[in-house]
């Protein structure tokens, strides 16, 4: 497997760019467009699957939303503020650009009344956020100052959160293999020094993950001290091509944010209570995936994700005619017509070197047959088949 670096391959595959006036973001061209919205809408349909309900919540609140959940004093080094002119003046912003999804989410879950009967609930947003990394931690989309995570919560009763757990685990480690990915090893992390919540909280938190661990007869390594500020953590690593380990997904118990931000629930003796959070990330940021996937497949995403799935290669101009009606019966799959006037032998190296799956020959023969000559990634034989037939082959990739 050759080795390289995701921003090469998003220069050579023209997925995405990055500039050096704007360092921590990146700039999104159509077909790198195409594989970010495929992920994500892949997710969305799973979750949706599974019951989450999707939300959308500000990318900037007020400072006072983030002292009362405990970010800005535990997280303050990473956020970027902001204000009007005077506020800025006066060195006195009052704004925060949303470095989390949490406290979004929190607010969701207070603007209802909720009973025990409904717990567990399930939120989840593609939510942008903004994270001051210093200029050397930069890179790439592997550690980005703007990224989106697939953030999601579920509200829960204390009893709940061991069986959460599982069914989350579970759902990771299964949604992993269809980007081909393994997980190489699990870590439980626990209280940290800096941290919020109580000693009891602590515990019957972190009992849960390992409890819901221990039941799934998984391995996992112990990293005291590493959890977030107001809770105990699952991470997961996955093991890519090249032999490199990645932290991707993420499962955080929380006791203490919802009781902060006054989100509760009425039991069933009709006092008010409140809810334990689950935090989780399945991508984590969607930006880091793309680029560990890019690295992982050296480009060659598979089928379904591919940003052209078919290269068609008119043989001459005669040709182009024929290649259209071929583009239009291949219905939804993605296609691109190369029209230059190259040489064939040109054109299958330049569809090679874009990595597209699938390159179809289309000449006198073809055309005359009503059939097309296809060259599949990395293969050199060239076989022939009808539109019909292909379009079944494709569509098996697809799914």
């Amino acid at each position: 497997m050759e080795n390289i670096d995701h921003k090469e391959l998003g220069r050579l595959l023209d997925l995405f760019h990055l500039e050096g006036d704007n360092p921590g973001v990146s700039f999104w061209h159509p077909k790198g467009t195409t594989i970010y919205n495929l992920i994500v809408d892949d997710l969305k349909k799973e979750l949706s699957k599974d019951g989450y309900k999707l939300l959308k919540t500000p990318n900037i609140l007020a400072i006072e939303t983030f002292k009362k959940s405990g970010h800005y004093d535990n997280y303050q080094d990473k956020m970027f503020f902001t204000g009007n002119k005077s506020q800025i003046e006066k060195n006195e912003p009052h704004w925060v650009i949303t470095p989390m999804n949490c406290p979004g989410t929190l607010s969701v879950y207070k603007a209802n009344m909720h009973s025990y009967k409904e717990l567990p609930i399930k939120y989840a947003e593609m939510g942008s956020v903004y994270r001051y990394e210093q200029p050397g931690e930069v890179n790439g989309l592997l550690r980005a100052r703007e990224f989106t995570v697939d953030d999601a919560h579920i509200f829960a009763l204390l009893d709940q959160i061991s069986d959460e757990v599982v069914k989350l685990i579970d759902f990771i480690i299964k949604y992993y293999k269809k980007y081909s990915f393994e997980i190489d090893h699990i870590e439980l992390s626990t209280r940290p020094e800096k941290s919020i919540g109580t000693d009891e909280d602590w515990q019957k938190t972190e009992k849960a993950l390992k409890d819901a661990l221990d039941s799934t007869k998984i391995k996992f390594k112990l990293n005291p001290g590493d959890g977030a500020f107001y809770g105990p953590k699952i991470d997961f690593h996955v093991k890519d091509n090249l032999g490199r380990t990645w932290q991707m997904g993420t499962i955080e118990v929380d006791m203490s944010m919802p009781e902060r931000l006054g989100c509760f629930y009425t039991a069933d003796d009709g006092a008010k209570k409140y809810p334990v959070m689950i935090h989780r990330a399945i991508l984590g940021s969607v930006e880091r995936f793309i680029a560990v996937l890019l690295e992982h497949t050296a480009g060659a995403l598979p089928v379904w994700l591919s940003p052209v799935q078919v290269a068609i290669l008119p043989v001459s101009e005669k040709h182009i005619k024929y290649a259209e009606k071929v583009a239009k019966e291949l219905g939804d799959v993605r296609v691109e017509i190369d029209s230059r006037n190259e040489s064939v032998g040109r054109k299958i190296h330049d569809s090679e070197m874009q990595k597209i799956p699938y390159i179809l020959v289309l000449g006198d023969k073809e055309e005359k047959d009503n059939n097309i000559s296809v060259r599949q990634r990395y293969q050199k034989d060239i076989t022939v088949s009808t539109i019909s037939d292909f379009i079944k082959l494709i569509s098996k990739d697809n799914n």
